[in-house]
């Protein structure tokens, strides 16, 4: 009967904590319902004309518009002066040109900061030239593949025709079937060259990139020291020297 008594106290007391606590509950003020937050809005998509870089664009024209003006001209003064070898090798070294500067534009745009920047960490000059190719990669890779390898393509595509036409002279042949055979072989060693060169880029982007910027920091000049603020360093380290042997 104790037991049957005991418990029925336990329940009473735990309905009254339970209506005490319902009591308070209701007399405090609820906390507002969270209000659903709105979805946030969408980033606004950039134009086309605001993803353009304007400036390397109209550099980009006037440069290609000014060098391929120069080799035009050099190109058609020269082919039609220097023995037909002579013209025949300079004719290859505008294909080959084209196809060293299209595997130099793919390398920077594939290549991994890393090592470069490991190379910078031990002072090695070509490390910070290396960064700065990678980062600024579409107007590097702008550069070499569209205005100088496309300038390339042209004035050999010239070039070609200003050959053909001095081999078909000295062979006494029909100008344009030289002009159809050597303009095609050109094109021929274009495409196959670029395509050696695609695999090259990818695989060997660090090595070349690594090539090209210590060419590069060869003709660059590193950052003149200021001799004054040398000066005044060695002034200042003087007295505290003078200062920490009179306090011993």
């Amino acid at each position: 009967m104790e037991d049957i008594h005991r418990k029925e106290q336990n329940e009473t007391s735990a309905e009254n904590t339970a209506k005490n606590e319902k009591k308070q509950n209701a007399g405090k003020k609820q906390p507002p319902a969270k209000q659903v937050q709105k979805g946030a809005k969408p980033p606004k998509k950039k134009s086309f004309l605001s993803l353009v870089n304007w400036k390397w664009v109209v550099t980009a024209f006037l440069s290609s518009l000014v060098i391929s003006i120069i080799l035009s001209l050099l190109s058609a003064e020269v082919l039609s002066v220097v023995h037909i070898i002579a013209a025949v090798l300079i004719l290859l070294a505008f294909v080959a040109l084209g196809i060293v500067f299209d595997i130099i534009g793919l390398a920077v745009a594939t290549a991994n900061e890393k090592p470069f920047h490991s190379m910078a960490a031990q002072k090695i000059k070509a490390g910070k030239t290396g960064i700065a190719l990678i980062k600024k990669a579409d107007q590097v890779s702008s550069f070499c593949n569209d205005v100088i390898g496309d300038i390339c393509g042209v004035v050999s595509g010239s070039a070609a025709a200003t050959v053909a036409v001095r081999l078909a002279m000295t062979m006494g042949v029909d100008s344009l079937w030289v002009n159809l055979i050597l303009c095609g072989l050109v094109s021929a060693i274009t495409v196959g060259g670029k395509a050696i060169g695609k695999a090259l880029g990818l695989n060997y982007s660090v090595e070349i990139v690594t090539l090209v910027a210590k060419i590069i920091s060869i003709f660059s000049r590193g950052p003149k020291k200021n001799k004054n603020k040398a000066k005044n360093k060695k002034d200042t380290k003087e007295p505290k020297e003078e200062n920490a042997d009179k306090s011993i």
